[in-house]
């Protein structure tokens, strides 16, 4: 198992499947196909502790564009911790961060049972 599940330091966007599947397994994710719906293109993924969910949506070439997580309230903490170390906070659920020419945007969505990260170009 990988110890180190920090979705903070990675970044999915331009990456074909391939590419996200790699990532992904280095980041301690296992691809998960027990729910696909043909509607959308994207790969799902889960964490060995079952706490986070991450699903990579990409563009009708197989690019990635962009992901979520949705992660039980025990990764809270660490999550918002690895966002405001890596990240330029931008409110109270807001990060902006910059990769190469782009500027791309996380926010949380908080649930009742679960928090959903999203992170997409701005």
């Amino acid at each position: 198992m990988v110890l180190n599940e920090n979705l903070a330091a990675q970044h999915f966007t331009g990456l074909d499947k391939a590419e996200s599947k790699k990532l992904a397994r280095e980041y301690g994710f296992f691809q998960d196909n027990m729910t696909v719906k043909k509607a959308f293109n994207y790969l799902k993924f889960i964490n060995a502790p079952n706490t986070k969910t991450l699903i990579v949506f990409f563009s009708e070439n197989d690019i990635a564009t962009f992901w979520k997580t949705i992660c039980d309230y025990s990764e809270y903490d660490f999550v918002i911790k690895e966002f405001n170390e890596k990240h330029r906070k931008r409110g109270k659920k807001r990060w902006i961060y910059k990769m190469k020419d782009q500027k791309f945007e996380i926010t949380i969505e908080e649930k009742e049972w679960y928090f959903v990260t999203r992170t997409k170009e701005k």
